[in-house]
Order: C-alpha cells, then structure tokens, then sequence
C-alpha cells in the first residue's frame, strides 16, 4: 500500500513520536503523565454534569411533590419550607460531587505519582547497581598492589624516600578501599531483606570500635572519652550497626582539630519506651547551618571539611550510609551542632530489654546562640 506524498510528513512525524514513546523513557512518562491528567479533567467535567444534572431533578422532583399550577398541595407548606428543602437538595449535590473529585485526585495522584517517579527510580536501581559491579571489579587489582607495596617494603635495601612513597601510597589505597566498602555498602542496602536482625549488644560493639580507632585519636592528638553502660540488646544487624559506631566515631575523629585538645564522647545508656540511645560528641569545627540539611547525601561534604589537616580519609559516604542503616533499623537521629564547637549526632533505636532509665544527657543545657538542632528521624 503506497502512502500518499501530501501524507509522508505527517506520517514521519507520526512515526517519530512512537518511536519516542516506546524508547524514550521520560518522552513516555511526560506522555502518560498529561494523558492521566486529561482523563481526570473529563472524568471531572462528567462528574460536573452529573451533579448539576442530579440537582436540577432533585429540585424538580420537590417542586413538583408540592406545588401544582403553582399552589401548595398542602396549606401548611410555605416557601420558606420549599426553600430549605431545595438548599438541603443543593448541600448535598456538592457533598456527593466533593467526595466523588477527591477520591478521582486521590487515585489520578496515586497513578500520576507512580508514573512520574518511574524513570528515578529506574535510573537509581541501574546507578547504584553499577556502582556495586564497578566496585567489586576494582577491589582485586587494589588488593594486588597493596600486597606488592608490602611485599617491596619488607626489602632492607629500599631506600627511605622510595619507603616513603610506598608508605603514603598503602595509605591512599586504604581510603581507596574504604570508598569501595562503602559503595559496596550501599549496593547491600538497596537489599535489605538480607540483613538478619538480632540481639546485639550495642554496649560492647561501642567500646570494641573505641579501642580500634584509639591509634587514629592519639596521631591527631584526640582524646576518646567513654561513657557507655553494662548491657544494652538492641534489635539489630551487628554488622550493620557496627559500621554506623564505626563511621560516626571515624568522622568525629576526622573532624576535630588535629593536636588541639578536642575529644570526643560516646554515650550508650537506655532511653525511655524501650529504647537505646548512641551519641557520639565531638568538640570539632561543627556543621553549617547551609551544610547541615546535606550531609545524609552521598559524596556531600561542606567546605569547612576542605580545610587543611580537616576531614582527611573520610569519602563523603560514611553518614549516608548511617543514615541508610538507621532508617532499616527503625531508629532516628538528631544532629546538635555549633559551628566552631563542636558536633553531636544522636540516634535512638529499638531495645531489647531496655530500662526505663532518665536521659543521661537532659541534665546539662548546651544550647548556645549559634546552635542549630535538627532531627533527622
């Protein structure tokens, strides 16, 4: 069948928006997005009809059950009373058409949502599990040359600015290899049906990670301070949960003041309602008000972290994923920051077993002029 000249363009341009709409993803939300719209304003426009239809026989139906070539069937029945009778028609013609147009918006919001939304959340899956692929791929050769660096280490021969370079180069693959954990962190979260939750003693996890950062503290001359109770069971992933102390106490270290004098506090002590609190304090630079609602987000960090000796070995990543296991474990958090002061993140989550203990940390008043509070949960 041969098209006709005068149509060839109309239908090359017919042409070309099918194949958009079949291979261009957001073509085709834009497309279904406006179609759900169109459809609930014509839906909206019967709905209208109905109503003024419904109405004018209500109110026809009551005229006529009362007068007849216009007078009262019934003597006792005045105007007044054919009036409210027609107001009571009206009231409800609106009532039945209000809640009709807002289950349509609730349902054509619902669809509009799940359309709009489809091409994100399709990108974020692809994105992050490439970012999984690509950092499982890089981990062996890293892993090859860290071992070769150690091994030419070991020869008494090398010279001291060639150890050196090797020593700064086994330095940089490690926070290369903590970035990787830490997308493959990630890549494990976008699954978490495979993080088994259990009893954990979040008391003795707290004190294990303080001990293993008290070498990071002492080159930067940062006191650990531990204020941590006997037993507290939180339901939980150890492993998960584990990382979460890990990263908070690594970042607090990071971001205080090298040989200063700064510290930094751990508190675990129960929480009222069966739950647990982990607060981690430090006396470090603090967070900027314009930085604090960002620092959940992958890769953010504000710029007084660039300042020199200041959040050294640190990826950006560590407080998006406490943020991630956080909210699979049901908790919440809460930053307290003062910028110049210092920093605490506290995050409360559920016990096992808990007492219901007072706050330990309601006592003492540390608001100050500059302090900016946020939760989180």
């Amino acid at each position: 069948m041969q098209t006709h000249p005068s149509s060839k363009p109309y239908v090359a341009w017919v042409t070309d928006l099918t194949d958009k709409y079949r291979y261009n993803l957001f073509y085709k939300t834009a497309t279904n997005v406006v179609g759900l719209q169109v459809i609930l304003a014509l839906i909206s426009l019967l709905v209208l009809a109905w109503g003024i239809g419904y109405a004018q026989e209500r109110t026809l139906s009551a005229v006529s059950d009362r007068v007849v070539n216009g007078v009262f069937l019934d003597s006792s029945v005045s105007s007044q009373s054919l009036a409210q009778t027609l107001e009571t028609v009206s009231s409800e013609t609106h009532l039945y058409a209000a809640i009709i147009l807002i289950v349509l918006n609730v349902l054509f919001g619902l669809l509009i949502a799940r359309f709009a939304l489809w091409p994100t959340r399709n990108s974020l899956q692809f994105q992050k599990k490439f970012i999984g692929n690509i950092a499982h791929e890089i981990r062996t050769p890293l892993a090859i040359i860290k071992t070769n660096t150690e091994v030419a280490l070991f020869d008494p021969k090398l010279p001291e600015s060639v150890r050196e370079t090797f020593d700064d180069t086994i330095v940089e693959l490690d926070r290369i290899s903590e970035t990787i954990n830490n997308l493959l962190s990630f890549d494990t979260l976008t699954r978490p049906r495979r993080m088994v939750f259990e009893p954990t003693n979040l008391c003795v996890l707290s004190r294990t990670i303080l001990e293993r950062h008290q070498a990071l503290a002492d080159s930067r001359g940062v006191r650990l301070i531990s204020v941590i109770d006997e037993d507290c069971l939180v339901c939980g992933n150890s492993v998960a949960l584990e990382q979460v102390v890990t990263n908070l106490v690594k970042n607090a270290v990071n971001y205080t003041p090298k040989d200063k004098g700064g510290s930094v506090t751990v508190t675990v002590a129960p929480e009222p309602g069966n739950k647990v609190m982990l607060s981690v304090k430090d006396t470090g630079i603090g967070i900027d008000q314009k930085d604090l609602f960002h620092i959940f987000e992958p890769f953010y960090r504000g710029d007084t972290s660039r300042a020199r000796g200041i959040g050294t070995g640190t990826s950006g990543l560590g407080l998006a994923i406490v943020n991630e296991i956080v909210r699979l474990h049901k908790g919440g958090i809460t930053i307290r920051s003062t910028p110049g002061k210092g920093t605490e993140i506290r995050i409360i989550l559920p016990a096992v077993g808990a007492k219901n203990l007072p706050d330990p940390l309601a006592n003492g008043n540390t608001n100050t002029a500059n302090e900016v509070s946020v939760d989180f949960s």
